[in-house]
């Protein structure tokens, strides 16, 4: 299993956003490039950056600051904010190594095939944000502004005949909540595909909530909150 750091931005900051709410910002005194560096000489192979700025105007806003982190030697997936072709070419040509598409897969599923050709599934991580309601997760869309009525099984199946293999998937209500993640879900997505690559996000505590996710089948971790606690290893984490 791959255990991914993420780094949230905005306005050059590093921060973290309890269940995805805007007017629950924690910001961080370190610096992102500095947390990239850090995460780079201590192991780490890859870097899930967010973009909110970007997620919250329909623009990415910071990509030469995430340029600037991949400089550290890491490679990283990153989005918030990319919802036209033209943004994911600039992305892409920029070093990018894996492109976060969110919203715009449930917005707008033609564009999104159209870059999915463009860029190649393999270089395109889906980013799909739920709310259980009733055992179905429902997908939320626009930095989880807003919700949407399709479900997460919907999707996937329909990416899944473009060729997508990475998704990365977050039950909102565990986000930066530091309960644990919701392992039902995460259980569920490996039963009905299989075939894919599931990343998990939200809730992760200690090391044994990494090795139950393991043991489900996810691919990757991503660790968010859990790393700026100050008893945590990030080490030992990766072993």
């Amino acid at each position: 299993m791959l255990v991914i750091p993420a780094i949230d931005l905005q306005s050059g900051r590093c921060v973290r956003l309890k269940q995805g709410r805007f007017d629950q910002v924690t910001q961080f005194s370190v610096f992102p490039i500095e947390r990239a560096l850090y995460f780079a000489k201590l192991g780490a192979k890859r870097l899930h950056v967010v973009d909110l700025d970007g997620a919250r105007s329909g623009k990415m806003q910071q990509l030469e600051l995430i340029c600037s982190m991949q400089k550290t030697g890491i490679a990283i997936q990153a989005g918030g904010g990319i919802r036209s072709i033209e943004q994911a070419l600039e992305c892409s040509n920029a070093g990018i190594s894996q492109l976060v598409i969110g919203s715009l897969a449930i917005t707008n599923p033609y564009l999104t095939i159209q870059i999915i050709e463009k860029i190649k599934p393999e270089n395109i991580v889906l980013a799909l944000d739920v709310r259980v309601d009733t055992k179905v997760p429902l997908l939320a869309i626009n930095g989880w502004q807003n919700n949407s009525t399709s479900s997460l099984w919907e999707v996937v199946s329909y990416y899944e005949n473009y060729g997508i293999k990475n998704i990365l998937c977050t039950d909102i209500a565990c986000d930066g909540m530091m309960n644990g993640p919701n392992f039902d879900l995460y259980q569920q997505a490996v039963e009905y595909f299989p075939q894919i690559a599931w990343q998990a996000s939200g809730g992760v505590r200690h090391m044994q909530d990494i090795t139950t996710l393991n043991s489900l089948g996810i691919s990757a971790v991503i660790l968010g909150l859990m790393l700026y606690q100050d008893n945590v290893n990030f080490e030992e984490l990766l072993c």
